[in-house]
């Protein structure tokens, strides 16, 4: 197969684990030495998943924290965005390559089966940017991962978020609305998914959003890149 961010051959390397275990094989979709280019985040902020030298939280985080403490997220991410990631984001999100949308599955596979929640909620697009991409980059990333329950709206925005200056975000007022049953999710275990953490603001609005529909879930989050 080809690789899909460099489009070079390439032939998946079997290990004896992957032989030996019942269950569907992950199929890689990028080859070892565009892996080589990613930087896997092992070490980090427990707050907004940050890479960092120790699990601490973050300066960001502190802050946030001291006048935010009931808004917890409990971010990880699995990759640095770096130079690789954001020309993939370019490519995926500006472009709107919509084969890149299996790059990294097999990665959030293993981190999903590690991690399983009981619900898995993707960050939604708003309606101009689903018109103009024909697709939601989050459904796209996590749809053949994990199942989605879609129960959150965006509200037009006239200016994006990945457009605006870091204050700018983070004085964003409530991006989202909630749509779905609050009943089925009431007292269960949610994993929010969006594709980059940048300021964190767009997790918080969610998470907000959804625990004002159902006060006693539990939200956590994950994020490709950070």
């Amino acid at each position: 197969m080809n690789c899909l961010l460099c489009q070079q051959s390439f032939s998946q390397a079997l290990t004896l684990a992957d032989l030996l275990y019942w269950r569907p094989l992950l199929t890689e979709r990028i080859c070892s030495h565009c892996q080589r280019k990613l930087q896997p985040i092992t070490i980090a902020c427990p707050e907004c998943g940050r890479a960092q030298n120790k699990c601490e939280y973050c300066r960001d985080c502190q802050r946030w924290l001291r006048t935010q403490p009931d808004q917890e997220l409990h971010n990880h991410a699995l990759f640095v965005y770096n130079a690789v990631l954001q020309d993939f984001f370019k490519r995926y999100k500006s472009l709107g390559d919509y084969r890149l949308r299996q790059a990294f599955n097999a990665d959030c596979q293993r981190w999903f089966r590690q991690h399983p929640a009981d619900v898995y909620i993707p960050i939604p697009t708003d309606t101009d940017s689903y018109t103009r991409r024909g697709f939601n980059p989050v459904v796209g990333l996590y749809a053949p991962c994990v199942p989605l329950t879609n129960c959150l709206k965006k509200r037009p925005q006239p200016i994006k978020q990945a457009h605006k200056k870091r204050q700018a975000r983070l004085r964003t007022p409530q991006l989202f609305y909630f749509t779905g049953d609050a009943a089925q999710l009431s007292g269960k275990r949610i994993l929010l998914l969006d594709d980059i953490y940048t300021t964190g603001r767009t997790m918080r609005h969610a998470q907000a959003c959804l625990k004002m529909a159902v006060p006693n879930c539990q939200v956590n989050t994950f994020t490709l890149a950070r």
